[in-house]
Order: C-alpha cells, then structure tokens, then sequence
C-alpha cells in the first residue's frame, strides 16, 4: 500500500517524537531537572501528573498530531498520539497500524526509596489490573476492536525545595514489546472476568477478583538513574532524529517452552545527543528481577499485640 507523506515527508516516529518534546520540557540544557507545579488531586483514580504529560505533548507536539487522553479513571491507556490521515490511510487498507501512524502511552509514576532517593520497587512495581504488552486495545466509535503499539512513560518524581513543586529525576519511555509480548496474557486479564457474589453471612460480600501484576520497572536498571531514556524496536532512530543519539542495545531473553532454548529480543536506547550520546556496551537482560519471588502470596499485614506489661495500664 502506497502511504501519502505528510506535508510532503514521509511520517516520523511518534514514540520518539514525544520523548524528544518530553525531555526538553522536563530537563534544561545541561540536562538538569526543571521543576514544576502539579494541581491538586480530583477524584481517587485522578493523577494530575498523568495530565501533565499530557499537556507537555499537545503543547509541544506538531499540531497534525492529535493527542487523545483517556478522559477517566480507570481506563487504559492514559494518552493516544495519532496521526488523522496515516491512520484512516492504514485502516481502510487493513494494514497494522505502526509507531508512524499512532502509538498509545501508558504513564507509570515511580516513587523514590525515602532512604536512598532511588526508584522504590526496582525490581517489579505494580500494573493494576493491566499487565503491559506490545500491543493495547482500543475501541472505534461503532465500538470495534484496534490493536495498536503500545509505549510506557516512567517518572522517577522528586520533591523541589520549592513549595508545590516536583521534578523528574529519571524518566524512560520503553515500547511495550520490551516488557511483554504476551497478547494472550493481556486479553485474558483485561477481558470480562466472573465475580464471586453472594458472599458473607448476609450474602451482600462480592469478590471483583481485580488482579493485580508485577512486572518490571525499568529505571531500577542503575544506568537510567538520572537520565531520560528511549527504548525502542528502532534501530534508526537517530538518523530520523538527528537530535537523538543511539547509545546502546538491549536484549531480553526468554523461554518458548520448558526445556526450549533460550530467545533474545533485542532493543535499542536512544538519549538526547546534546545531553549523552556516549556510546556503551550491549546490555543482556539489565531490568532488575526479584531473586526471591514464590508462588505463595503474603498475608495481609499483621497486627502484633502484646499485653504482657501490666503497667501500661
């Protein structure tokens, strides 16, 4: 199928697009946090930070792009970046849409360890009720079914000594495939599940049976600590962007099977060339994983109590 360029080019990479608007926001220059007020927090999913992200890329971003939120809590993911005429160019040829035509953004905010002001939970932070994957859903007006690739933007957020004011200390925006390419998994955990009713004594107790998963958290790597990042499947980012630099290859490894030989997946990182464009060694599999995971979950948290004092009454 023949793609009509925009304004007389060939569409570029819209992953990368953002991560360019989003670190010149979030960084100046020299590559040193620029702090920011957040409004206040509206309802119990509400993430103002979230909209800020948001803001930063339809500010920012060419005004062809349309920058799409999701409009309430509790729906997956937080931003859509889409190109008009690619995309109705893609769909009615029936082709997979790419990262020229559209790209979802799922916003992960990571909190630092009070102690060590490194990303708390580096090996494995939570993901709700929606595992990530190289691919999300989204639903047309007449409610049908578009798979589209899919990005995830990590925020390392610090407290300014300004009042009211944070700040990014570390950011990475990571495609989807590099924390999972499991599209069964995502239909199974994001498709209608079965509640249990009629629970309690009164048999007005129901169990929604939300999962909650684990998977990686990228800036636990310690070589993103401090920097803005982009992962992607793209190896030719930087001769698309010249404003980018290709640092390093990544590979993740995984098993098909039992008893299968390993495979690797490999990615590519980019940082702003102005900021680091040393290059490094190929990294083989960098995200930090649990030493220690089991099959078994904990307790609930329990309360202690002991009474073996007289005097404290």
């Amino acid at each position: 199928m023949t793609r009509t360029p925009v304004g007389g080019q060939r569409p570029t990479d819209l992953p990368a697009a953002a991560f360019l608007a989003l670190t010149q926001s979030l960084f100046d220059r020299n590559g040193r946090p620029v702090p920011f007020a957040l409004r206040g927090k509206g309802e119990v999913q509400d993430d103002p930070f979230d909209t800020h992200v948001a803001d930063i890329l339809e500010s920012s971003l060419p005004s062809e792009l349309r920058v799409l939120r999701a409009g309430k809590p509790l729906v997956s993911p937080d931003i859509v970046l889409a190109r008009p005429e690619e995309y109705r160019l893609l769909a009615n040829g029936g082709a997979d849409f790419d990262t020229r035509s559209i790209v979802a953004i799922e916003v992960k905010k990571v909190s630092p360890d009070k102690k060590t002001g490194l990303p708390a939970r580096g090996s494995g932070m939570d993901y709700n009720s929606t595992p990530p994957c190289e691919t999300v859903r989204l639903y047309s007006p007449r409610n049908e079914e578009i798979l589209v690739p899919s990005f995830y933007f990590f925020a390392l957020l610090g407290q300014s000594e300004r009042s009211g004011e944070v700040y990014v200390e570390s950011m990475a925006l990571v495609a989807g495939s590099a924390l999972s390419k499991d599209t069964d998994l995502y239909d199974r955990i994001t498709g209608r599940r079965k509640k249990a009713i009629g629970l309690g004594t009164y048999g007005d107790g129901a169990d929604r049976q939300r999962p909650m998963l684990v998977f990686a958290n990228p800036l636990g790597w310690p070589w993103m600590q401090g920097q803005a990042t982009l992962i992607s499947e793209r190896d030719d980012l930087d001769k698309e962007f010249p404003t980018l630099a290709y640092v390093r290859s990544m590979t993740r490894s995984w098993k098909p099977s039992e008893g299968m030989e390993a495979k690797e997946e490999r990615f590519h990182c980019y940082r702003v060339a102005a900021l680091d464009s040393s290059v490094e060694e190929p990294a083989h599999n960098p995200f930090p994983t649990p030493t220690k995971r089991t099959e078994r979950t904990a307790q609930r948290g329990r309360f202690k109590i002991d009474l073996s004092d007289d005097s404290i009454f």
